[in-house]
């Protein structure tokens, strides 16, 4: 979830080409562009800044960016809600593969629609629809309500694709580290939101304080669907003539797009579908396995992803600038050679609970609901795992930025998670069957494995380029 977001932020003239734009900046604005990636100047930060905040438009989009992203802090906890609801691990795992599977669809459809429709249009329908989907989480616990929520939830990819798109047409190149990184940043604001629900969780209840959020988020996602509506601008595609039926022009489309990340981007794409397959199930079980096995209680677990998300936004920024400035295979090996690390210990958490004496955890609840959690060993496993998962979909959406063609940037996009999210669908069914048949333990095991075949590739073959982004298309 772009959520995390994650969030939502996911390239081929230099920036000075401002042909290259969807928006046009004014005259003043262009020169002070052109002045502004001068290499002398492109090293500061105060002139990345500038650079990237010319575009008025940047600073909406990023405001309300940062709204989801604050407000997504609480989509960890679907798992650990939905089980505490009455939904069994089965049902969970066939639901969360039923949804991977439509959105996956909805990505690879989006990613079409986001090159021919107006963007901005689509970057206002996103975010009605993710309000409307807290709106009935927070309504509802009937079976049939959330699965629809769910459901929804799933086909907002349809306008994701175009609305990550709009903004990131706009992003100068040199630059694309940082400007990405601010929106990550912004789930930095999730802290208000963790910290909200901590208060709750003694005077509501786990799952009834979490409705009670939705709803919150749900209401205050309506406000950004209409500052969007209202104060964005521009998002216009330039529409080719089509030859034949619409169905061919989308197969040929995301065809081309397909060998144009493949010409581009050799070997990515088996590293990804990997993590996604391991990701898919280390996000299933992670806190179930922590709530159910480890009894960790609702507090502790808040505590967790409070700290994974306060400690993760200053490294955000540290790891877009590391990316603009370093490159990407040197970044890319330094975030994720943490992951079979994180998998590792929470498979031997059952055998090795704690790092501390029993006793420091005691003290440090009687000094905050949920602190002692600080000293046992899923803490540790969770926190770093979450917080190198979003520093990895940064190192990806910078990837993408930096290597894929502006005029395509949708459907690039559309293409590549959609095969992302294809795989993850793996996960949770998996997930769920292990859980019920087997030690839960063995899940991380099968985690572990993964994550150290993707390290060695990334440390083999790394993110070298193949052909530049004009040479393939050329080539087709």
């Amino acid at each position: 979830m772009d959520e995390t977001v994650t969030s939502e932020v996911r390239s081929e003239e230099e920036v000075e080409d401002s042909s290259a734009r969807d928006y046009p900046l004014d005259d003043k604005l262009e020169r002070e562009w052109a002045t502004l990636t001068d290499d002398d100047e492109r090293s500061g930060v105060k002139a990345a800044l500038k650079a990237i905040f010319a575009w008025r438009n940047y600073s909406i989009y990023l405001g309300t960016a940062w709204l989801f992203n604050a407000i997504s802090a609480i989509y960890g906890y679907f798992n650990l809600y939905l089980y505490h609801i009455g939904w069994d691990f089965i049902l969970l795992g066939t639901v969360f593969t039923i949804t991977s599977i439509i959105s996956a669809v909805a990505r690879l459809m989006g990613g079409y629609l986001g090159d021919i429709a107006n963007r901005k249009n689509l970057s206002v329908v996103a975010m009605f629809m993710a309000a409307t989907f807290n709106l009935i989480m927070g309504w509802s616990t009937e079976f049939v309500l959330v699965f629809a929520a769910l459901i929804l939830y799933a086909v907002i990819d349809l306008a994701k694709g175009g609305s990550t798109a709009y903004i990131m047409d706009n992003i100068p190149k040199d630059h694309s580290g940082l400007a990405i990184s601010l929106f990550t940043a912004g789930s930095s604001f999730g802290i208000i939101t963790l910290f909200a629900f901590h208060g709750l969780i003694p005077l509501m209840g786990f799952a009834e304080g979490l409705r009670l959020m939705f709803f919150i988020a749900g209401c205050l996602l309506m406000i950004g669907t209409a500052i969007r509506a209202i104060y964005l601008e521009g998002g216009e595609q330039e529409r080719n003539d089509q030859q034949g039926s619409l169905w061919k022009d989308f197969v040929s489309e995301n065809a081309r797009a397909v060998k144009l990340i493949l010409a581009v981007m050799p070997g990515v794409l088996g590293i990804v579908v990997l993590d996604a397959i391991s990701d898919s199930l280390f996000k299933f079980g992670a806190l179930i396995y922590t709530n159910e096995f480890l009894n960790i209680d609702f507090a502790g677990i808040n505590i967790i992803i409070l700290v994974a998300l306060t400690v993760g936004v200053p490294l955000q920024l540290k790891i877009g600038r590391m990316s603009d400035r370093k490159g990407m295979k040197r970044t890319a090996v330094a975030v994720y050679a943490v992951m079979p690390i994180c998998a590792f210990l929470l498979m031997i958490a059952q055998q090795f609970p704690y790092w501390a004496p029993q006793e420091f955890m005691d003290s440090a609840n009687q000094l905050f609901p949920g602190l002692g959690v600080i000293f046992t060993t899923p803490f540790i496993a969770i926190v770093a795992k979450y917080i190198n998962d979003t520093l990895w979909y940064l190192v990806l959406l910078t990837l993408i930025q930096k290597n894929m063609p502006r005029t395509d940037t949708a459907k690039i996009l559309g293409v590549f998670w959609f095969i992302v999210f294809s795989f993850s669908t793996v996960g949770p069914f998996l997930g769920g069957l292990i859980f019920t048949y087997l030690d839960p333990s063995a899940l991380f095991a099968l985690v572990v494995v993964a994550n150290i075949l993707i390290l060695g590739a990334i440390t083999r073959f790394g993110f070298e380029n193949g052909s530049r982004p004009e040479e393939a298309a050329h080539e087709e």
